[in-house]
């Protein structure tokens, strides 16, 4: 993957540094899918210059909130570790900046639409023909080959609307959005899982490749088991704000002191297992109304019935005492400062102090890549960049790489 020999050495004499250390990626990049995927490939040691429009204020991820000591959440979480670097690519002269930082990196991501892409001559032919090793991975919301909806902007939650999302989520009277930006950070990972898969075939080929990557694309592959129900069988989920559309008992219940807990009841055998350990109603066990998954989905109210009465006379902590005894699979249901403060994030690491730019100490959390594979950046800076922050340095480097 074109990494150093020098970083191998490093790497095999103490492991400090990620595995994909030498390997340079430009990012023409904003908001969080183009971000998140080379925030990963950073987090794994290559070198990332994020390229910003300075006219725009940079990346608009910059300024969604101030919730990171003044600077934005959004921004600290998808880009640390990463150089910036504003190009005006509407300039031809600042075009060929560009050219020259992908004269000399492995890896580009760009999420852009379509038509911008061809205007920034950022489009798959464009260059093929001019960079020929470079692996591009160019994210949209429905792809650059689409003939109806390429033009389209895409966010996170017109592609949850789009993609059937909102068909799922909520209650019978009103429709909502998935709480996280779950289509923007799904095509973030695909996009750097695609990119190392390209990576590993320039390595037998010695060819670039160009990844047409649609948000739309990655949508459906969450709605797979759905998709394929209703193409083989006509069958159309209804909303339930608090069960699985699928599974029984499967969702939130009240337990008798009013806390609520989320039981996943999946198996028939945990079903015999709770009907006939807790419930102490054996004959249950084997009932056609419950007997299979698919019993209990055609008798849904009366399954959960079933399970409403036992729970309000337990109290959920004397619930989750009698889960964790027999096996049965169990979630409480927090809010954001109950995971911050949630047991396993310190156990695992997650949460991290490091220095802002202004001096102020952020509280920042550290992705599974980074927590896997990587040890210490490249210039010991850990946090994002501030706009432009790395131009004399970017310049510098290819204005060396020229000259050699």
């Amino acid at each position: 993957m074109n990494v150093s020999s020098d970083a191998h050495s490093a790497m095999a004499e103490g492991g400090a540094l990620g595995p994909l250390t030498g390997l340079r990626v430009v990012a023409v990049e904003h908001s969080v899918a183009g971000p998140l995927s080379t925030r990963i490939l950073s987090d794994l040691g290559a070198d990332v210059v994020k390229v910003e429009r300075l006219a725009a204020g940079g990346d608009f991820a910059r300024h969604w909130d101030a919730n990171a000591k003044g600077e934005g959440a959004q921004f600290w979480w998808l880009n640390r570790r990463k150089r910036s670097i504003a190009i005006d690519l509407a300039d031809p002269d600042e075009r060929e900046i560009l050219g020259e930082l992908l004269g000399a990196a492995d890896v580009l991501v760009y999420n852009m639409s379509p038509a911008a892409a061809r205007r920034a001559e950022l489009d798959a032919e464009t260059l093929a023909a001019t960079h020929p090793r470079l692996i591009a991975c160019q994210i949209s919301g429905y792809g650059a080959t689409s003939e109806s909806a390429a033009h389209r902007k895409a966010y996170d939650m017109l592609i949850q609307a789009e993609a059937g999302f909102m068909s799922l989520t909520g209650t019978e009277e009103d429709l909502c959005r998935v709480g996280v930006s779950v289509c923007d950070v799904s095509s973030g990972i695909y996009g750097a899982l695609l990119i190392l898969a390209a990576l590993r075939q320039r390595d037998a080929t010695g060819k670039g490749t160009h990844i047409d990557l649609a948000m739309f694309d990655v949508a459906l592959e969450f709605l797979g088991p759905m998709l394929v129900s209703n193409l083989n069988s006509g069958v159309e989920y209804r909303r339930s704000a608090a069960r699985h559309h699928a599974i029984a008992p499967y969702g939130v219940f009240e337990c008798g002191d009013g806390a609520e807990i989320l039981l996943s009841i999946e198996q028939d055998a945990e079903w015999r297992h709770l009907v006939t350990e807790l419930l102490e109603q054996p004959e249950l066990a084997d009932d056609p109304r419950f007997a299979t998954n698919a019993d209990r989905i055609a008798n849904r109210e009366e399954t959960d019935a079933i399970v409403d009465r036992y729970l309000s006379g337990v109290d959920r902590d004397d619930f989750v005492a009698l889960c964790d005894n027999h096996g049965f699979a169990y979630g409480l249901i927090n809010d954001v400062s109950a995971v911050a403060a949630h047991p396993v994030v310190g156990e695992r690491g997650i949460v991290v102090d490091a220095e802002a730019a202004n001096g102020e100490t952020v509280r920042s959390i550290v992705g599974l890549a980074e927590r896997t594979f990587a040890g210490p950046s490249r210039d010991g800076r850990v946090r994002p960049p501030e706009l432009d922050e790395d131009r004399e340095e970017i310049l510098a480097l290819t204005n060396e790489e020229e000259a050699e």
